[in-house]
Order: structure tokens, then sequence, then C-alpha cells
């Protein structure tokens, strides 16, 4: 029953495996992924994905595998979704465009952007899912994203502090604080980082007004793209995200599917239902 999550560092992981002498078809078989998983995307059940991870890591005995995963992840491998927050004029709008955008890399999860107290945060989670991603896959993306922003800014990004849903042990977390220079919480209700209003207002190096509008147009045209194909299941997606948040009123729904609740109603109506009726299933 687990939800499905679309995962693209297969093969560089099975590169790793490989080089440590074991065959990356084995893990792959065994965590119950498919075959093709070793040359390309997959979308598969979260639990099977985090098996492989978990498998990867123990053999190769880093118990911080996510991280040094996130660090070798080529530039410009998220497409629109990097480029908006490469171009973006300020670190805060590099933030909400990727809480806006982020659904176009992996539909599974929410991001959120928050400013408040001097700070901005960025929150992920994962609807039913308390440990969100897991623990490896957590990490994971923390450090990718800390690093994209690092590499927008043409300096290591300081943290304010980093949390985790998961826990870890004395000696893990201590290496994981090293490498977010920061404070790391465990146990939090969700996965996250905060910078203060200083590093909100920088302008990152790759700062490009004219991308940055562009980008914006190719994200809102996926966007759209995507909730026209099928939009009762688009819409069940965006809800189940925001359940347990309680911010499913219809014009919150639209504006997470890159329309307007009139439109949005209008096509729900020519696919037979109604906003109501999807809510109440």
């Amino acid at each position: 029953t687990s939800q499905l999550f679309t995962f693209r560092m297969v093969p560089l992981m099975a590169a790793d495996v490989a080089r440590a002498g074991t065959d990356p078809a084995q893990l792959v078989a065994r965590a119950g992924l498919p075959v093709n998983a070793l040359t390309t995307d997959v979308t598969a059940p979260l639990m099977r994905v985090q098996k492989f991870v978990d498998d990867v890591a123990a053999l190769l005995q880093k118990d911080t595998y996510g991280i040094d995963l996130a660090l070798r992840i080529p530039p410009g491998a998220f497409g629109v979704v990097e480029f908006l927050m490469r171009s973006a004029p300020s670190v805060e709008i590099a933030l909400s465009a990727l809480a806006q955008s982020a659904t176009l890399v992996n539909p599974l999860g929410q991001f959120r952007f928050v400013r408040a107290d001097g700070r901005g945060s960025v929150h992920y989670s994962v609807a039913a899912e308390r440990q969100a991603l897991g623990s490896h896959l957590n990490e994971y993306t923390v450090a990718l994203l800390v690093d994209r922003l690092s590499g927008a800014l043409g300096t290591r990004t300081p943290l304010l502090e980093v949390w985790f849903p998961h826990r870890r042990n004395l000696a893990v977390a201590r290496a994981i604080e090293a490498h977010f220079g920061c404070p790391v919480r465990f146990g939090a209700p969700d996965v996250g980082f905060s910078v203060d209003h200083t590093v909100l207002a920088r302008v990152p190096v790759t700062s490009d007004a004219a991308l940055f509008a562009y980008m914006q147009r190719q994200a809102q045209n996926a966007l759209s793209s995507a909730a026209g194909s099928d939009v009762v299941t688009q819409l069940v997606r965006i809800i189940e995200q925001r359940l347990s948040e309680g911010k499913v009123d219809a014009d919150a729904v639209a504006r997470a599917m890159a329309t307007t609740a009139r439109s949005l109603q209008r096509r729900l109506a020519e696919a037979g239902t109604t906003y109501r009726r999807v809510l109440a299933h």
C-alpha cells in the first residue's frame, strides 16, 4: 500500500554497488524494483525505493549515504525547478518557487516555504508517512537543496537549523551536524531547514530576470498540463498532501494546481463530478 515515488538516482547508486564488487541487479531485484531502474528513472512504491537505498548504504557501510549521494548529482538534473531557483531574483523567491513547482520533480511530497520571526523555513512532508521518505532520502533531500542553493549563491549557504522526523544515533547525528554546519534536530514533525532574513535577501550569482520569467511560464504550463491530463487524479493527490494540515479549501488547492477555483470546478464538471464530491471521497 506504499505510495508511489519517482526516483532518478538508481543508475548512479548502481555504479557505486558495482565498484564495491556486487551485482547491482541483485539489490534491485531484492528491493522489488523493475530491472530498467538500472538505466533510467523509476516510479515505484516508496517502501521499495527505501529498501534499495538502505541496502546500498549498508553494503557500502556509509551511514550518511544520502548526503554523499546528493553532493554527486550533476547540475541541471532537476530541470525546470532547478533553473527556476538558480535564476530567481532572491533566495526568498527561489524558495517560494520551489514550493510552488516541486511537484514537477516528484508529485509524492509537499514543499512549503514559510517566512516568520526573521527567518525563512522550507518544510517537506509526505501524506500518511510519519517518517517522510526515510532517513537516507530525507537527508538526501535537504543536502541536495542546500547544495543547489549554495551553487546559486556561489558560496556555502549559512543555515540556522536543519530538522528530520527520523532519529539517528549520536555519532551519526554529529556527522550530519558537521556537514550542515548548524544544529540538527531529529524526531521533528517534518523535514526541513531554515535561514535568516539576510540570506533570504541575497541575490544568486546566477540570477537572470528573463530566464526566471521564462522558466515560470514553463513551470505553469507543465503544472497545468499535468492537471488537465486527469484532473480528478491530480486533485486527489493534491488534497491528500494537504489533509494533515487542513488546507483543502478550493481556492488554495486550485492555486497548487496552477489554476483558479472557477476553472477547476469547470474541469471537474466536464469530468462528471464536483470539488465537494472529490473532497468527501
